[in-house]
């Protein structure tokens, strides 16, 4: 049958990215939250490579009535067939540790809770402290790739989805979210949020989203078929293709009107009256870039990119550069029609060919573009040339890991069907086939990776969104970005971020009077260096100036001499 017929917790530090806006961004981009009196923050960010993986962690004390301690609550995109574990940290140290068996509360698909009594492991009540948990979910694994989604779960419906894309900064709030365009209205648009032309936005399990499932982002999307359309994610950045517009817009993981920028737009066409098509954003010569495919032969086909500003835009003016170039005699012989980038900056590129016995190579992979004065002309490997079960390539996704290459081909309309639609998998490094997803001579418009290595998948046949987990056991694990805070008497250490002075960036400490503290800054919740120092005197809140560097910096306060 056709599928057509069928609270975020306040995390512990506080967070700047300079260069944006107070006003055109909403307040999640300013991370703030209670400071941490300890010299290092001991867990660290997720190491693991695994499939089943935990996401959108909640930290709530309970009340003294109902037994007191503090509900744990997350989601987990698959069963923990293998179990779960769950440390809790003070600062550097673990306090306790909770393990569930497979099959036990806390290790089951969707919503998750584990109540944590509030006691270290030798049974003693903790005191005065802020605490966080770190989860690490583990799985027996699949014989073969399989679809861990189920199609008639009510976030998995989209009528045309155009576009998908995952968050997968492990030290995003937002980690694990997917978002869905859907291109064109369907039959209840007025009330199914579905069927509305915008972005869906959903938890790992499919689940809605707490602030809700729909947002056109405060854009009027044309709904024509690619408006909105390709999705792509950069750090807590989601960037939107709208086809009709020519632009790709910014949004946050929320898509909040307030948010919404224009990325890229006519002003950045490499020749005037260009139409592109595919576009990715990732690593290029000395910071993050945006790639974007130019499709038409006679106007410099090829794949060009441009420097994002610290903001995540390109600048206005900027017509790009040329990365590699398309045509005759070289191995991107035609048109490229989507472009993706790996980890090391290395470009996969797709062509969409659709002519029976076509000899162009379907999926390219070429080094990284180092020298912007010579565009890349030879591959490191071509796949697909004549393969007529590969017809009309419309995505391109590299894993986290830079080893697996997804394509997704839409096919050709032949009686009334699509033929030479699948998704297909690819050796990074080699080009090699790796495995045909189920479902072929079906119409398919993107795909993505989560941070864990599953595959997202956009199926305009059957109106739904898939998720493919591959073979093997496997183990993640998450640490929570939210914290809480047990205990009292003295007044708490809290940071927060006040405003961009220049280039300074004002924090305020609310302290205990008369302590002392050093600010630190960090880029990745791991190494940390010294600021600044605030002195609180007889006041209860000082504020004070550091320099904001970086695109992202996390800052804390630790009690000082």
């Amino acid at each position: 049958m056709s599928r057509k017929n069928r609270e975020a917790m306040r995390p512990a530090f506080s967070m700047a990215i300079p260069g944006l806006s107070l006003q055109r961004w909403k307040p999640w981009r300013w991370w703030t939250g209670v400071c941490l009196a300890f010299a290092m923050l001991g867990p660290g960010v997720p190491a693991a490579f695994g499939n089943v993986f935990a996401s959108h962690i909640r930290l709530e004390r309970l009340p003294e009535g109902s037994g007191g301690g503090v509900a744990i609550r997350y989601i987990l995109n698959e069963p923990a067939t293998a179990g779960v574990v769950i440390e809790v940290w003070d600062g550097s140290q673990v306090v306790r540790t909770l393990t569930m068996a497979a099959g036990e509360p806390g290790t089951f698909r969707g919503e998750n809770q584990v109540v944590w009594d509030g006691r270290d492991g030798q049974g003693v009540p903790v005191c005065c402290g802020v605490y966080r948990v770190r989860i690490t979910a583990a799985a027996q694994g699949f014989a073969d790739w399989t679809q861990i989604s189920d199609d008639f779960a009510p976030g998995q419906y989209v009528y045309a989805p155009t576009g998908i894309g995952v968050v997968r900064d492990p030290l995003s709030p937002y980690y694990g979210r997917v978002l869905v365009a859907n291109g064109r209205p369907g039959p209840n648009a007025e009330f199914l949020d579905g069927d509305r032309p915008g972005l869906l936005k959903l938890q790992a399990d499919g689940s809605v989203a707490g602030e809700g499932s729909w947002s056109d982002g405060g854009r009027s999307w044309a709904g024509e078929g690619d408006s909105p359309g390709e999705v792509e994610v950069w750090g807590e950045r989601v960037y939107v293709w709208d086809a009709a517009e020519q632009e790709v817009v910014m949004l946050d993981p929320e898509a909040s009107p307030t948010s919404l920028r224009v990325a890229w737009d006519h002003t950045n066409h490499p020749t005037a009256g260009t139409r592109m098509t595919g576009f990715a954003v990732g690593t290029g010569p000395g910071g993050n870039w945006l790639w974007m495919a130019q499709n038409e032969a006679a106007s410099g086909p090829g794949v060009y990119g441009w420097p994002l500003e610290d903001d995540g835009t390109v600048a206005p003016g900027d017509r790009g550069a040329l990365a590699i170039r398309a045509g005759a005699g070289f191995d991107l012989g035609a048109a490229p029609w989507d472009v993706a980038v790996g980890p090391n900056g290395g470009l996969f590129v797709i062509q969409s060919r659709a002519v029976p016995g076509d000899g162009q190579p379907r999926v390219l992979a070429f080094p990284a573009w180092t020298n912007p004065a010579a565009p890349l002309e030879s591959a490191i490997w071509v796949a697909g040339g004549g393969q007529d079960t590969m017809r009309g390539a419309t995505a391109v996704a590299v894993d986290p890991t830079g080893s697996r290459v997804a394509v997704a081909f839409r096919g050709v309309l032949s009686g009334g069907f699509f033929v030479g639609g699948r998704v297909m998998i690819f050796d990074a490094a080699t080009g090699a086939w790796v495995v045909t997803l189920p479902g072929v001579d079906q119409e398919y418009s993107d795909v993505d990776w989560d941070a864990v290595g599953n595959l997202y998948v956009a199926n305009l046949s059957e109106s739904v969104w898939r998720v493919y987990s591959p073979p093997g056991s496997n183990a993640a694990t998450t640490l929570s970005v939210a914290t809480v805070e047990i205990g009292g008497g003295s007044v708490r250490p809290f940071l927060e971020v006040v405003r961009l002075e220049g280039a300074g960036l004002v924090l305020a400490l609310r302290a205990q009077p008369g302590s002392s503290h050093v600010i630190e800054a960090s880029a990745d919740l791991l190494q940390w260096t010294p600021v600044g120092t605030v002195v609180m005197g007889e006041a209860a809140r000082r504020e004070t100036t550091v320099p904001a560097e970086g695109p992202r910096r996390f800052y804390r306060a630790r009690l000082g001499p």
